[in-house]
């Protein structure tokens, strides 16, 4: 059984020893897939919360979406960025498979969504550090994701790790414009993107 606070605590302090323990589970396909359905669930949960109770979508690349449309984006984001970091780590010498790999996502995503679920709170209580604990969150969670990347697909490499970062961002995020395009063409219209 695994101890998922002591795993999330380790997640932030040595995040290298944290996706090697994550991978030493081998956890089957189907435990996978249901972990990932349950974070796009609470993600969801969340961004329909955060709107109620702020006003505010929690997602700010996907503005005004109804939740089941930020569901669906977002299954959309996370399955095209874990194909592509895979692919692209294959490219850069990695050897993933794509399950395993797929495992370390998820679990960075309930881990997120703890940090999330932290936030909205902090809100309530003390706004100015909510705001600082989700920019720190998003600056260290580039450094972890890169320690994961590299346990995940076997680079070797910090700096590989940044570069599949960077190009499963962009491969996942075109993937996000094309079905933006196709199925909500006025988001694209007023928002940023």
């Amino acid at each position: 059984m695994m101890d998922f606070k002591a795993l999330a605590i380790e997640t932030i302090t040595n995040p290298a020893q944290a996706a090697r323990s994550v991978l030493a589970q081998r956890f089957e396909a189907d435990v996978v897939w249901t972990g990932f359905g349950l974070t796009v669930v609470l993600s969801v949960f969340l961004y329909a919360l955060q709107a109620q109770l702020l006003g505010l979508p929690s997602n700010a690349l996907f503005p005004n979406l109804s939740p089941a449309l930020f569901g669906g984006f977002l299954v959309v984001l996370q399955l095209g960025y874990a194909i592509c970091s895979v692919t692209i780590g294959r490219w850069m010498g990695g050897q993933a498979a794509f399950v395993p790999f797929f495992a370390l996502l998820v679990w960075l995503r309930f881990v997120n969504i703890a940090v999330q679920a932290i936030a909205i709170v902090l809100v309530f209580i003390v706004p100015p550090v909510a705001a600082i604990l989700n920019l720190v969150a998003a600056i260290y969670g580039i450094y972890v994701l890169a320690h994961f990347t590299n346990e995940g697909l076997g680079l070797n490499a910090l700096g590989k790790s940044f570069g599949v970062i960077f190009m499963a961002g962009l491969g996942a995020m075109t993937a996000v414009l094309i079905l933006m395009g196709l199925f909500a063409p006025t988001i694209l219209e007023t928002s940023n993107v």
